[in-house]
């Protein structure tokens, strides 16, 4: 999900260094469903990950179109092996060992920091391609907009009353937040900003966040487990998104919601690529395990140096800071 966010700059600078391109691109679905409407893309085409068949037809709808410049940005064995079945003319991915033997043109990584944005940008050298780096950004129609609008009044939301998203599930346990955390600040920002509390879910974490609406002091209500383009709709209206390092804390940003991110063993520097002049910020506790990148962890002594006190003053921070959505 994250991914598919973080690759939009790229779609940008093709389309302003060949306006009359035609650009498709290929993801794992239902991720592909996020560029719905986006005026960078001509057309998307969604990768299945548990149907045979369609792979073959992706194959071979792939050898049919006869595509000039074909681009690696995921990297793994599946996308080379996709990347070079387009029989593009240029093909450009990573300079990882095996990998790349699929590409006409690899890209070596120089070793100086940069964004997971700027990575991606890397990729653009071998078309020469001139641009200027822009955020990421996925589109929302007012359609989307105002059904979600209508989903939240009807779950007992008021429009006249300001409304925070609260994330506390990540694919990984080692980046997730502690539930009674997250509910010690969603107790604070109700009882002294006056706020709506907004819980979202990803499939599967409905205990995980049922362990947090326990410990409210307010009556929040039950979500519900929303698809991508839902999601993305209802994170769009939000005042602010509160998430721990995952997929969803990705899409707020890109649908123009301020967003705070809580990072444990994650790189901030490298997966939080937001301007925190536009009301964007992130929490993390310098470690001297930190950056380890770990997905489980015993100790998770990253994830308990965050004080409630901390992701607090970071929401304030964000709502003062930039536009009001």
């Amino acid at each position: 999900m994250g991914d598919v966010v973080l690759t939009t700059p790229v779609l940008r600078a093709l389309r302003e260094g060949f306006p009359s391109a035609r650009i498709t691109y290929l993801a794992e679905k239902p991720y592909h469903s996020l560029l719905r409407n986006h005026p960078d893309v001509d057309e998307v085409l969604g990768f299945p990950l548990d149907d045979k068949r369609d792979h073959v037809r992706i194959f071979l709808r792939l050898l049919r179109e006869h595509f000039d410049v074909a681009m690696d940005l995921f990297g793994n064995p599946r996308s080379a092996l996709l990347t070079f079945f387009s029989r593009a003319r240029i093909r450009i991915g990573g300079d990882y060992r095996g990998r790349r033997y699929f590409y006409t043109h690899s890209v070596k990584d120089d070793g100086t920091p940069k964004t997971a944005v700027a990575f991606h940008l890397e990729y653009l050298k071998p078309l020469g391609v001139a641009y200027v780096s822009s955020d990421p950004y996925i589109v929302v129609t007012e359609e989307e907009r105002e059904w979600a609008r209508e989903y939240l009044e009807c779950r007992g939301y008021s429009k006249k009353q300001k409304m925070i998203g609260v994330h506390p599930g990540a694919s990984w346990p080692a980046t997730r937040w502690f539930p009674e955390r997250f509910a010690a600040l969603a107790n604070e920002l109700v009882s002294q900003l006056g706020v709506q509390i907004v819980f979202t879910m990803g499939p599967g974490e409905e205990m995980l966040v049922q362990s947090v609406i326990k410990d409210c002091k307010f009556s929040p209500t039950k979500p519900e487990v929303l698809s991508l383009r839902e999601l993305a709709a209802v994170l769009s209206v939000f005042d602010l998104f509160v998430s721990n390092d995952c997929g969803s804390m990705h899409i707020a940003p890109a649908v123009g919601t301020k967003t705070v991110g809580i990072f444990g063993p994650g790189e901030p520097e490298i997966w939080f690529p937001y301007k925190s002049e536009k009301g964007h910020h992130y929490v993390h506790r310098e470690m001297d395990c930190s950056r380890c990148r770990q997905d489980f962890c015993d100790r998770m002594d990253c994830m308990k140096a965050i004080r409630v006190e901390d992701v607090f003053d970071a929401v304030i921070d964000a709502l003062n800071t930039g536009e009001t959505p």
